[in-house]
Formats: C-alpha cells, sequence, structure tokens
C-alpha cells in the first residue's frame, strides 16, 4: 500500500492534480483533509484578515493543527489497507508525514511563490463566493496568508528533506506531482 499526499495552500491545484491521478491510475480511495475539518478558526466570525503576517500565518497553522489528529488516525487506519490511497489539502505537512517512516508515503508540497497568482486564482475559481464578499484589504489579507502558508510550509519541506514543486506552470502541474510520486 502505498500513501500518496499532496500538501498545499489553498488554490495551488491540489484537488485538480488529485482528480488527474485518480483518474490516470485508478485510485479510488481519496482523502480530502478538508472533509475531516471539524472547526476552522478562519469562519470565525471575529476573525479579521487585518492582521499582520505572524498572526496571519499563525491563525492558518492553528487551523491545520486542529486537523492533524484527524488526519493522523486516517493514516493509522490506512497501515491496514492494501490499496494506494491519496490524501490532499492543507494539513498535509512534512511534521506529520515524518512520523510515518513504516507506511510507504510519498509526499510533494505545491508552492505558489506569487501572491498575485493566488489573488487571480482565488477570484476566478468555482465556490468563491466567500472570497468576493470581503472588502478588497481582506482579500489581500487571505491571499496573504495562503502566501507565507506556502512559504513556510517549503521551508518546513527543506527541513524534513520532503519534495515541493512550484504550482506554476499549471499545464504541467499533473504531469510534474506524477513524476514526483509516482516516477511515471
Amino acid at each position: 500500500m502505498t500513501v500518496y499526499a499532496i500538501g498545499g495552500s489553498s488554490s495551488v491545484g491540489k484537488t485538480t492534480v488529485v482528480e488527474y491521478l485518480a483518474a490516470r491510475h485508478d485510485i479510488a480511495d481519496v482523502i480530502h483533509v478538508d472533509d475531516l475539518r471539524t472547526h476552522d478558526v478562519t469562519t470565525h466570525p471575529a476573525h479579521s484578515w487585518l492582521h499582520s503576517d505572524a498572526e496571519l500565518l499563525g491563525t492558518l497553522l492553528a487551523s491545520t493543527a486542529r486537523v492533524q489528529f484527524a488526519l493522523a488516525a486516517q493514516l493509522d487506519r490506512l497501515g491496514k489497507h492494501r490499496d494506494h490511497v491519496i490524501v490532499e489539502g492543507e494539513g498535509v505537512q512534512p511534521d506529520l508525514m515524518h512520523r510515518y517512516p513504516h507506511l510507504d508515503c510519498r509526499v510533494v508540497y505545491l508552492i505558489e511563490s506569487e501572491e498575485r497568482v493566488l489573488l487571480t486564482t482565488l477570484a476566478t475559481r468555482p465556490g468563491n463566493r466567500r472570497f468576493l464578499a470581503l472588502s478588497p484589504r481582506e482579500q489581500r489579507g487571505v491571499v496573504r496568508m495562503n502566501y507565507l502558508y506556502g512559504q513556510w510550509l517549503r521551508a518546513e519541506a527543506e527541513r524534513y528533506r520532503q519534495p515541493w514543486l512550484a504550482s506554476q506552470p499549471w499545464t504541467t502541474l499533473g504531469h510534474r506531482v506524477e513524476e514526483c510520486l509516482l516516477g511515471s
């Protein structure tokens, strides 16, 4: 059994790549970290996107920390699984994946290094009503938070010697992730 894990901030192509890999390699079991979330601190009415960089990153890290327990339980369950599984989402982080050397975990992190690309993607993707309802300053805060998380994730991946890929260009992302995870 192999666990293919794809992490990254919002709007870097994780779900699109997972759909591509699952269809191409006939992998039926996909775990979306968003489905494991029971609480998201960024949806709390008192949350503001108008904070310092440290506070924005801290908010997202707090959100991903809450999902770590559920994701760890899923990874523990997968130890008895026989088929290939894909896990994707915010919360797939180097420190967690490092704790599962007994599983054949192949992981890659998708990183967007340009805030303007994140802004465009967040503004144009399906289901963007919540983002578009924010003021321009708040939208920039959301973008900044996701950018900072991506930079943090890249540094952590390098620290744990785990691979990361630039999310651009979109047209080759699926193939690049496939080559990284499956060698094909």
